[in-house]
């Protein structure tokens, strides 16, 4: 009789110790599934923004290169000249400066010229 006692105590010990490994692999199966999708969709954003990044960098460039050319050389000459008379600027200055400052304008918001 304690024989059979003491089998049916270590049938269920075995099963606690079965069910409680068993819960353990679940568990960590399902941590590894959910690490894996994140590590997924983290390299899926990072290389959709490394897209992003590279492509507004390209727009930078661009814009910088149409930029290095917004101001003439005559409006450059015009300041370096004295030019303070009875007239602080001239006429042709303030015109070289408006379209330097327009032309910079359009090319940093990116409209055309019409």
């Amino acid at each position: 009789m304690a024989r059979q006692i003491l089998f049916a105590i270590a049938g269920l010990a075995l099963a606690f110790w079965a069910g409680w490994t068993g819960a353990n692999w679940q568990r960590d199966s399902v941590e590894l599934v959910a690490e894996r999708a994140a590590g997924l969709a983290a390299d899926k954003a990072r290389s959709q923004l490394q897209g992003v990044a590279s492509e507004s960098a390209r727009a930078l460039e661009v814009k910088l290169e149409e930029l290095k050319g917004a101001i003439p050389d005559g409006l450059r000459t015009e300041v370096v000249k004295p030019v303070f008379t009875n007239v602080c600027v001239s006429d042709d200055f303030v015109r070289m400066y408006n379209e330097a400052s327009e032309k910079a304008e359009r090319t940093l918001s990116g409209k055309s010229k019409n």
